[in-house]
């Protein structure tokens, strides 16, 4: 028997749209199975139930659990930022954030034997129409399968048991759950939506069995349900063989902010008013001793009110244009507004040569003047701030870009955009010089001269990787994807890959699971260790290597 082991890793870590996962490993082998909540923002209990999991004891089994899988909405209270992330797994997709988390949760579902997905919505399902909260276009207290059996897995059977030994717990009858059948394949469906849902993807593509755990947003008791919804998990963990205990906890007051300290360009946010320069720096930093004291763990976010899906927390700001209020949010539960008193003027300086734009590449700012060229590679952050010295809120806009699919004004300023080409449309690529992939952006606000600025983008290369040795010397390896080379049976430190661009932007894989630059992996006489390298903002692949153990003795690999 081994003692259970817990890792936890942040996919797209310092984007937008940062992906916590924590893999359970028990103390005796078993099925793996991949637990999911927080898709859709506006599902408390799902992400509760979820990171209340993440503090179980396994004695039989693994699990992958992700309790916040689309934290931006999260943050909102939204269903969705852009587009339904659980409508996105019918096929490939490219246009927003959500479709690189798809990408990753699809990349992490490969590993598991079975799905469990954590919702909460609306009334009570019933079969037949009872009344306007509990009918059949309700989603409430229910479990949620696409067939009654698909390919011999018995999904209304395994589900059914699960429901009986829950309700046996509920005495209230009015709050049992109902076994619900969507019969996604039958041509009749009336739920033709679920085809695209990741549960459907589990079954289609993975074959394993998968459903939904849905409470009801009616019911009012948010302690209540996460409990229940975690007890029904815990059941159907039972039925795919795992042997789960779920800890004693004390459900939190939403909104907790005790130990949550932000600092603004240095000094704690206190009260309810922020002192702020027109033209200077917003530097914000989080000290967040909530979210480890916390048994939920919450996600915490800093918005300007002019920009509110930009977390300050994770991306830069200069105050070239003034705002009203900064917004602190914890899981989307608003805490604390700070209303903002401006000192200095918010001049309009001429322009003779033109105007200078101010962007954000990783973090670092940069000043482009009217007709520059701004050089990036694949997987950059870019943000736009604005116009040095204007007195406007300036409209500039990346040609092919698509910053909202809700309000596609042609504003692209203030917002994370990530350098994908694949994700800009085609007909907005330009001719280049410079063997980059050209897009503009145009000044396009109203009584000011029109400009423009070029981005000119560039494959991510990686040439070679160094590896520490814990008994000999440094190997340098020549990065040649998919093929396989020997390496002496050691210890070795994954240090850093040579490349054009920033290590940060390079994600490392161990055998399929992320490690940082720095961690070390063994290799052993007679076994495959596999060595894969995806962008950290976008999860596309870079390639990967094969490493075998052998007992010959090598300093260098070209």
């Amino acid at each position: 028997m081994h003692a259970q082991t817990v890792r936890n890793f942040t996919f797209f870590e310092g984007t937008q749209y940062p992906l916590r996962v924590t893999w359970v490993f028990g103390d005796e082998p078993g099925p793996t199975i991949m637990v999911q909540g927080g898709v859709q923002g506006d599902e408390l209990s799902g992400f509760f139930t979820g990171q209340l999991l993440t503090r179980c004891k396994l004695h039989k089994g693994n699990l992958i659990i992700i309790p916040r899988a689309n934290e931006p909405s999260i943050l909102r209270r939204a269903r969705q930022i852009n587009v339904d992330l659980n409508r996105r797994f019918d096929k490939e997709y490219n246009s927003f954030y959500e479709d690189r988390l798809a990408k990753a949760i699809r990349f992490l579902l490969d590993d598991a034997d079975g799905f469990i997905h954590l919702h909460e919505g609306s009334g009570f399902y019933s079969p037949h129409f009872v009344n306007n909260l509990r009918n059949p276009n309700r989603y409430g207290q229910s479990m949620i399968i696409d067939a009654t059996v698909y390919k011999n897995i018995p999904l209304a059977e395994l589900c059914q048991r699960a429901i009986d030994n829950l309700n046996s717990k509920i005495s209230n009858k009015s709050y049992w759950f109902t076994l619900f059948n969507t019969d996604t394949f039958d041509k009749a469906t009336h739920y033709p939506e679920m085809l695209k849902s990741l549960t459907c993807y589990a079954l289609v593509e993975r074959g394993i069995p998968a459903m939904a755990v849905e409470v009801s947003k009616d019911i009012m008791d948010l302690e209540w349900k996460v409990r229940h919804q975690l007890q029904a998990t815990v059941l159907l963990l039972e039925e795919f063989g795992l042997k789960v205990e779920i800890p004693e906890f004390s459900f939190p007051t939403e909104g907790k902010t005790s130990g949550l300290k932000i600092l603004i360009n240095g000094s704690p946010l206190s009260g309810q008013r922020v002192n702020l320069v027109r033209g200077g720096p917003v530097s914000t930093s989080g000290q967040s001793d909530v979210v480890a004291d916390s048994i939920l763990e919450p996600a915490v976010a800093v918005y300007a009110s002019d920009r509110p899906n930009l977390n300050l927390l994770t991306a830069p700001r200069m105050a070239l244009s003034s705002f009203p209020v900064l917004e602190i949010s914890l899981d989307g539960d608003t805490t604390t507004t700070a209303k903002i008193s401006w000192s200095g003027q918010q001049e309009n300086s001429p322009e003779p040569h033109g105007p200078v734009f101010l962007c954000w590449l990783n973090g670092n700012p940069h000043f482009v003047p009217a007709s520059g060229v701004l050089k990036v590679l694949e997987g950059d952050q870019f943000i736009i701030e604005g116009v040095l010295g204007s007195n406007r809120d300036e409209i500039l806009n990346l040609k092919g870009f698509v910053a909202s699919v809700t309000v596609n004004s042609g504003q692209d300023v203030g917002y994370e955009i990530i350098m994908d080409p694949s994700n800009f449309m085609d007909k907005y690529k330009l001719e280049s010089d410079d063997g980059g992939a050209r897009y503009r952006i145009a000044r396009e606000t109203p009584g000011k001269r029109g400009a423009e600025f070029y981005l000119s983008v560039f494959p991510r290369i990686v040439k070679a990787l160094r590896v520490s040795r814990a008994h000999g010397s440094d190997i340098l390896i020549k990065w040649k994807r998919d093929t396989a080379l020997e390496l002496p049976a050691d210890r070795y430190v994954l240090s850093e890959a040579w490349s054009n661009g920033k290590l940060d932007k390079i994600q490392p894989f161990i055998n399929r699971l992320p490690v940082a630059w720095g961690e070390s992996f063994d290799v052993e006489p007679g076994k495959d260790v596999t060595v894969t390298l995806r962008h950290s903002t976008t999860f596309e692949l870079v390639g990967g290597m094969t490493f075998k153990g052998s007992t010959q003795m090598q300093t260098s690999l070209d």
